[in-house]
């Protein structure tokens, strides 16, 4: 008698007997393992040190509950349908892919609960970069200059960020030859790099030694002023800058090409009327 999905998803809603229920032992006893070990990990932790903020370490274990659901869901269906389901845990599973080079849609999808995280483990290093330094450069400058304009940018980056990652992966993407690795990103773009790190010493020095002689409303006005000025030299050099070529695609170049030969054409009949 095959497996139901309905009692698979239901049995799910307690993290690991769902697995029971399709007969993988370990999978099912490495996710009740770490669901309910984190979680006294976490309570044991805030107990001892008296410190309560432990208590948002919390917050992974939806995260664990939701991927052992979906995981007990979309094993039940490959087992449906067939398929052989090896019962290994998630990080073995994780590792395996990692040495043999192909990617798991589930991990790609759980990586990407942290914006670019999961381009990154798809290959994608260099986007998944610039996912992942928009979202946390928002969120800096909303804390650091107490501006809730840069709020609504992060559901927005967030979610795009992770629709990315599901379009790649629904639709196997290969990452191209021009994607790169993260050192060569670097190495491209050396002097941008020396600069924001210059800039970056230099904000860490204004930080603690000139701000705790300033009054609070001189320091609001030196940030704003600070990211208003990057903001408009940024908008400026987009602006006034050299416009940028884009190549010709091949349905353009296509059709350019039939043209020239129907011109041949017309050329020829002309001279042998």
């Amino acid at each position: 008698m095959g497996k139901s999905k309905l009692i698979s998803f239901i049995l799910s809603f307690f993290p690991g007997l769902g697995h029971f229920y399709l007969g993988l032992m370990n999978r099912g006893i490495a996710f009740m393992a770490t669901f309910f070990g984190w979680m006294a990990l976490v309570i044991l932790a805030s107990v001892i040190t008296g410190f309560n903020g432990f208590i948002a370490l919390l917050i992974l274990l939806p995260l664990i509950w939701l991927y052992s659901l979906f995981d007990a869901v979309q094993l039940c269906g490959r087992l449906q349908s067939g398929e052989t389901v090896s019962d290994s845990s998630p990080l073995a599973e994780l590792s395996e892919s990692l040495v043999n080079g192909y990617k798991s849609r589930l991990w790609a999808l759980l990586f990407s609960i942290i914006p670019g995280a999961g381009h990154m483990y798809l290959g994608w290093q260099q986007r998944g970069l610039g996912f992942m330094s928009t979202f946390f450069l928002a969120m800096f400058l909303m804390e650091w200059l107490r501006l809730s304009l840069f709020f609504f940018m992060l559901p927005v980056i967030w979610l795009y960020s992770f629709f990315d990652v599901m379009q790649l992966v629904s639709n196997d993407i290969s990452v191209p030859a021009s994607e790169g690795s993260f050192s060569t990103w670097l190495l491209e773009r050396q002097r941008w790099v020396g600069l924001v790190l210059i800039g970056l010493g230099i904000l860490i020095i204004f930080d603690r030694m000139v701000v705790p002689y300033l009054s609070y409303e001189l320091i609001n006005f030196i940030k704003t002023g600070f990211i208003a000025a990057i903001f408009i030299g940024g908008g400026l050099r987009l602006a006034l800058g050299s416009k940028i070529d884009l190549p010709a695609t091949e349905e353009k170049t296509g059709v350019s090409s039939d043209n020239e030969l129907m011109e041949g054409e017309r050329c020829n009949h002309r001279e042998n009327p």
